[in-house]
């Protein structure tokens, strides 16, 4: 005697749950930047600069007017982003899935909704962290298409870095040029924005990476004691940051800059972030209801974001 299963196909387990998701690098420059809410379309950041006009003649009671106050502006050229997404959750009646289905022919509640809305919310912050960099309103493709970001002003205006004030210019971002390209930034960016105490250094999580190793391995001539400054020097433990050994300065991986060749620096209060709301950039609005005249579960999400360099010279930069 023995069990004849020859009609039964092999079983899999399918009923483990909660639903694993894919792991996202995130969004943290939005954080960082300056921002100026209450944007609902193009919104000027107005500038003032002041001409200080010294005259060696304090000895006499004369008094000579001079120097002007300038007023002048940049544009954020902000857009109302919209999400809409609709999904019929009898389509999954017939999958594993219907598990998770509330009992009854009406299905007015998105199953798993409270790590969908959570994922959603990370999703976009990760998009967004993208288009705030790489963002172009006239030539992008797809999501990076919403506004434009900060290279677009910091490829003509940013200081260039690169030059032969510091040798031989680079062309590559390799692991054995990540250090020097760094310190060029350092070294090359007007004094009165690496001066400023929120002054930092951004490249892409891939190049951080690439820039952490090469000092680990003692590369750009830096005397790092086999890694201490990258270990414990003035670090918060955050994997994909950590200040340049001999200097105040924190360099920072983020993650609309990987895949690029670039290194950039500059103040956080010179990088403005227009929004409607300031928390547009954390719960990004999302609303999740049952349409009862669809029968459908609706999903929508709106914010008005955009970006600007408020003194573009006062960013360096090497763009290769």
């Amino acid at each position: 005697m023995a069990f004849d299963t020859n009609d039964l196909e092999s079983y899999i387990e399918e009923q483990n749950f909660p639903l694993l998701t894919k792991v996202l690098a995130g969004g943290r420059t939005a954080s960082m930047m300056t921002k100026q809410v209450g944007v609902k379309g193009t919104t000027a950041v107005n500038l003032m600069d002041v001409d200080v006009n010294m005259v060696a003649d304090g000895a006499t009671c004369e008094f000579a007017g001079s120097g002007d106050v300038t007023f002048t502006q940049r544009n954020i050229e902000a857009k109302h982003v919209k999400i809409n997404m609709e999904f019929c959750p009898k389509k999954l009646e017939g999958f594993y899935l219907r598990s998770q289905l509330a009992p009854g022919a009406i299905q007015d509640s998105m199953p798993f909704e409270e790590q969908f809305s959570n994922y959603l919310v990370e999703k976009i912050q990760d998009e967004i962290e993208k288009i705030i960099w790489q963002g172009n309103a006239s030539s992008g493709a797809g999501n990076l298409e919403m506004f434009d970001g900060l290279l677009i002003p910091a490829a003509t205006l940013a200081t260039d870095c690169n030059t032969a004030a510091y040798g031989t210019a680079l062309t590559s971002l390799t692991m054995a040029d990540m250090v020097e390209a760094v310190q060029r930034v350092y070294a090359l960016t007007p004094s009165a924005a690496v001066a400023q105490n929120d002054f930092k250094i951004f490249c892409g999580l891939d190049k951080f990476r690439l820039f952490a190793s090469a000092i680990m391995n003692g590369g750009g001539n830096v005397a790092n004691g086999g890694g201490g400054q990258l270990n414990n020097y003035q670090s918060d433990f955050d994997p994909l940051r950590m200040i340049f050994p001999g200097t105040n300065i924190e360099v920072v991986g983020v993650n609309g800059l990987t895949g690029l060749n670039g290194v950039y620096g500059a103040s956080l209060s010179n990088l403005v972030l227009g929004l409607d709301l300031d928390t547009d950039t954390s719960d990004a609005g999302i609303e999740i209801w049952y349409s009862k005249d669809n029968r459908t579960i609706r999903v929508a999400c709106e914010f008005t974001m955009g970006t600007q360099i408020a003194y573009p010279d006062q960013m360096g930069k090497v763009a290769i």
